[in-house]
């Protein structure tokens, strides 16, 4: 990395992670999410969707998803991102040392998309199950580890200098002016436990609702919120060949964790408590849905007096699903850890030499506050940051036998002009083939805000699932703004189905007197 693109940290050290995500090749969970057999994977979309599911138990071993989209940059390399990411390219692409070459021209700019940004998320999910308790009620715990990046309200020539560095033409000698630019990189654990049960289950109609309260605690955080900023480039008179980046003046919040607070990260009692974290707060997934079974009959069945439905099947020709997902926050007010300010400045440079071999985020900022004049003991040591909240709408339809199609609806809450973490909206639709076994999804989508096209696809074969929202993007197809990938593995134990010869039949008592040769039979 060349110092001239180390000088953009004059506002938050938090650009470094943007400049490496545009240039890491690495949303939803679109083609597993959507499954009746997802277990608590389709949890974390609608709480809800914990009770009437296909497992008596299911136990979350490991999943993991990674997704990035921005507006700014595309791929356009010669060789496909997987061939970069299997380090599998032809010689012809190496240096003198077989290193890849990775050149700026294969960058596929777009110069008309203001305000640009860029959204990157890991999610790990951990150790989880879900218990049917019994046939109305259902209940779960979760784990998992998140960590997202948003930089939105970016300008062009603040795209650019993160890009190309501060030796550019575009650059010099032109003031710029920014405004509602925020970057929020943030890390927190989630501990969640999940309840549904069935609100209504007469014939046709079915409706069941769901909660998750979740436990956050916060493992790192850097962020920047400019209200207004002007800055430009000038050649720097002391060293040939190097740059001044000056800031003319600039009103921000700003703020970090040191880098103890990850390395001290760990599930204990007190960590979790707040005690010993940097920050914690509180969180809740609502959910709500509606299933319409016109053939319901099918299904029943009874069993020592009493009748039942076969908890081993889907009986919904289409169903509904509402759900608002991440209300709450994470209050980052541990001094030890935080750090935090209100700045407002006038003529600040920043040469090559204020940021040039530092050691890690701690020395990076250390160096940006002497440079500003931030002092710890002026620091508020206190911060809020939103969780992504974000609301959603499904609806799946069965087409017939193992056929179904899924469109899912997400649309972000969070303003942009926050510190909160922000969810970037989509709308898909999702063929698939559903078995017990074997499943095999292909998501169609407009993500990114709506921007981006993008195709995927994903398997489940047993315990295992893997997939991609982004197939496009391992293929080279249409210069990519992003990439994802996505794998879980799993132990699922099933609902049995009846066990009666004439397993699924259908009784309707009609109360007639008291004969019982008054009842009739409908036999599937």
């Amino acid at each position: 990395m060349h110092n001239s693109k180390l000088i953009l940290h004059f506002s938050a050290a938090t650009f470094f992670f943007v400049f490496i995500t545009l240039k890491t090749h690495a949303q939803q969970w679109l083609g597993i999410s959507g499954s009746n057999y997802a277990g608590t994977n389709s949890v974390y979309n609608n709480p809800a969707n914990i009770t009437d599911s296909r497992y008596k138990l299911y136990l979350n071993l490991v999943a993991n998803d990674i997704f990035v989209s921005n507006n700014y940059t595309g791929y356009n390399a010669p060789y496909s991102m997987l061939r970069l990411l299997t380090n599998s390219a032809a010689q012809e692409y190496r240096n003198s040392k077989n290193i890849i070459i990775f050149k700026n021209s294969y960058y596929d700019i777009n110069t008309d998309g203001e305000p640009y940004h860029l959204n990157m998320s890991d999610d790990l999910r951990g150790s989880s199950f879900l218990y049917t308790i019994n046939p109305k009620r259902s209940f779960g715990l979760l784990t998992r580890v998140r960590t997202i990046v948003n930089f939105t309200g970016a300008s062009l020539p603040l795209a650019n200098l993160i890009r190309l560095g501060t030796d550019t033409l575009l650059l010099k000698n032109q003031d710029f002016a920014l405004s509602g630019t925020t970057v929020n990189v943030n890390s927190y654990a989630e501990f969640g436990i999940s309840y549904g049960q069935i609100l209504k289950d007469e014939d046709e109609d079915f409706i069941k609702v769901g909660i998750t309260l979740k436990r956050v605690v916060g493992v790192y955080n850097a962020h920047i919120n400019i209200q207004e900023a002007n800055y430009n480039v000038i050649d720097d008179p002391a060293e040939q060949k190097k740059q001044i980046l000056k800031v003319n003046y600039l009103k921000a919040e700003y703020g970090y964790t040191i880098e103890d607070s990850y390395k001290n990260s760990k599930p204990s009692i007190p960590w979790i408590l707040g005690n010993q974290s940097a920050g914690n707060g509180w969180g809740m997934d609502l959910g709500f849905v509606y299933e319409y079974r016109p053939n319901v009959r099918k299904f029943t069945y009874r069993e020592k007096g009493k009748q039942k439905l076969d908890p081993s099947k889907n009986k919904y020709e289409f169903k509904l699903g509402i759900s608002i997902l991440d209300i709450g926050g994470i209050n980052y007010n541990n001094p030890y850890y935080v750090r935090n300010w209100e700045v407002d400045l006038n003529n600040k440079q920043f040469n090559s030499t204020d940021v040039s071999m530092v050691e890690g985020l701690d020395d990076t900022f250390k160096r940006i506050n002497k440079t500003v004049g931030l002092s710890e003991d002026k620091s508020l040591n206190n911060f809020t940051t939103g969780l992504p909240t974000a609301f959603q709408i499904n609806l799946d339809y069965h087409l017939k036998d193992k056929f179904y199609v899924n469109s899912l609806w997400v649309q972000g809450l969070r303003s942009n002009q926050s510190i909160s973490m922000k969810v970037p909206s989509s709308l898909s639709i999702t063929p698939r083939w559903e078995g017990k076994w074997i499943e095999v999804a292909m998501p169609f989508a407009l993500i990114n805000n709506y921007n981006t096209f993008t195709f995927g696809l994903a398997t489940r074969l047993g315990p295992l699932f893997f997939g991609t929202d982004n197939l496009g993007s391992f293929l080279n197809i249409n210069h990519p703004k992003g990439t994802d990938l996505y794998f879980g593995l799993s132990i699922p134990i099933f609902n049995k189905p009846p066990t009666l010869p004439n397993a699924c039949f259908y009784e309707k008592d009609i109360k007639k007197g008291w004969k019982f040769w008054k009842k009739r039979w409908w036999y599937s």
